[in-house]
């Protein structure tokens, strides 16, 4: 057995390692959006249930959330409950959209628009409008976390195949 033999299964071996922790690796970000869109549900309970029983200022209720969740989503929270919290005049529209794209990058940009849609109900004075649109938006977080958990199997499936076929690919590649 020569030396650049052994070299080649040593590498064929760290590929095929690598390409397999790629497919692991897009599972697994596949399970943490889930996870956060379960959170973002959870979350938006708690403003329904804070601003629907309690004329709290906005920018308290969002504290309060943010201090109740795990850190992506609680970074948003604290993000809004400081721009609520300036007074620079502008809506809760306006603010609820630039927090949502400063902070909220690490969600699929469905996922993001479903949440940005609720920003123009955030602060208005009908509080029965506004627990309807968090309603709806929850509904719809709902559905789409559903479909992803329905999607998820095969779709694991496909990066497990598919990086290590790639894998495979490449050991050829290098013999």
């Amino acid at each position: 057995m020569s030396m650049g033999w052994l070299l080649k299964c040593v590498g064929a071996l760290f590929v095929m390692g690598g390409c397999g922790y790629m497919g692991w690796h897009q599972s697994q970000v596949l399970k943490r959006r889930i996870q956060i869109l379960r959170e973002m549900v959870q979350s938006l309970l708690a403003f329904k249930n804070l601003t629907g029983n309690y004329r709290i200022p906005l920018n308290i209720v969002f504290d309060r959330i943010s201090g109740q969740m795990e850190k992506g989503i609680a970074d948003f929270y604290a993000e809004l409950a400081k721009a609520f919290g300036r007074k620079d005049g502008s809506s809760g529209d306006i603010l609820w959209q630039e927090t949502i794209e400063k902070s909220m990058l690490f969600l699929a940009e469905e996922d993001r628009q479903i949440i940005r849609e609720l920003g123009c109900f955030i602060g208005v004075q009908d509080v029965k409008i506004q627990q309807a649109a968090v309603d709806d938006c929850m509904r719809r977080l709902q559905e789409r976390i559903g479909s992803l958990e329905r999607e998820r199997p095969d779709k694991e499936k496909v990066y497990k195949v598919v990086s290590l076929t790639i894998g495979g690919f490449l050991v050829v590649l290098l013999f």
